[in-house]
């Protein structure tokens, strides 16, 4: 079943967020039997998005065995192997927040915690639950101590001293207790978050952090802002006075 290869091919565009007409770049297919009746094929595509350029390899694997059946345009039964998909890099399972990519943690030495987070979206993307809940715990490490909270503490301690010095609410606090209890799983009982609540841990870090960089960051930055408009606003000029009639 060796075809030529297409030209163009619709595949998942991770960067645009959906099906885009691709340009294939390359194309390599392999295809065997196994036990003299069933046949496989698998295709890697190197495929260049028509609309943003992305450049991505689609993995598509069919057998002879996974077929579905329809009505062609004759009336006709007919059938088409399923194709199975995969991509690399992996599609993202969820966005990565925009202020990662604005200002950032707009903090200094804020480096580690930034690319912690990226990983943690890494291990996201790539299916790795274990690796992600634990990723964020370490987020969480790396931010409290941005905030002036001492490495050498219990979780717990942490937590009080950063409801003490206002940088959290009580109900942030418990909600970081839960992503802390999580991730502490994960590293020692090798629990295995399942994708919602994986979702759950990573609204709750990346809600602490915001609050606690980006939010405090933009508003400075918006103040600043203001304060030129106020420069550049002209003054509001007295009505001249009427003359006295008399």
């Amino acid at each position: 079943m060796t075809e030529a290869a297409p030209t163009t091919r619709k595949a998942f565009c991770s960067e645009c967020g959906g099906a885009r007409n691709c340009d294939v770049r390359a194309h390599h297919q392999k295809s065997g039997e196994e036990g003299g009746f069933l046949h496989w094929w698998t295709d890697w595509y190197v495929l260049e998005c028509r609309g943003c350029e992305n450049t991505f390899v689609q993995k598509c694997s069919r057998n002879s065995e996974d077929v579905r059946y329809f009505d062609n345009e004759a009336g006709e039964e007919d059938r088409e192997l399923i194709e199975t998909l995969s991509y690399w890099p992996a599609p993202s399972k969820r966005p990565k927040p925009e202020w990662l990519w604005d200002f950032g943690v707009n903090i200094a030495g804020a480096d580690q915690l930034e690319q912690a987070i990226r990983e943690v979206c890494g291990a996201l993307d790539a299916d790795l639950p274990i690796l992600a809940a634990i990723g964020m715990r370490t987020c969480f490490d790396l931010a409290a101590n941005l905030l002036g909270i001492e490495d050498d503490q219990p979780f717990t301690k942490k937590l009080d001293e950063l409801v003490q010095r206002n940088k959290i609410g009580g109900v942030d606090k418990d909600r970081l207790a839960l992503l802390v209890d999580a991730g502490s799983a994960s590293v020692h009982r090798g629990w295995k978050p399942k994708p919602k609540q994986l979702e759950t841990m990573a609204e709750i870090l990346e809600h602490f952090v915001f609050e606690a960089f980006v939010a405090p960051s933009r508003r400075s930055r918006l103040d600043a802002e203001a304060k030129k408009l106020e420069g550049n606003v002209p003054s509001r000029k007295g009505k001249k006075a009427k003359a006295d009639p008399s």
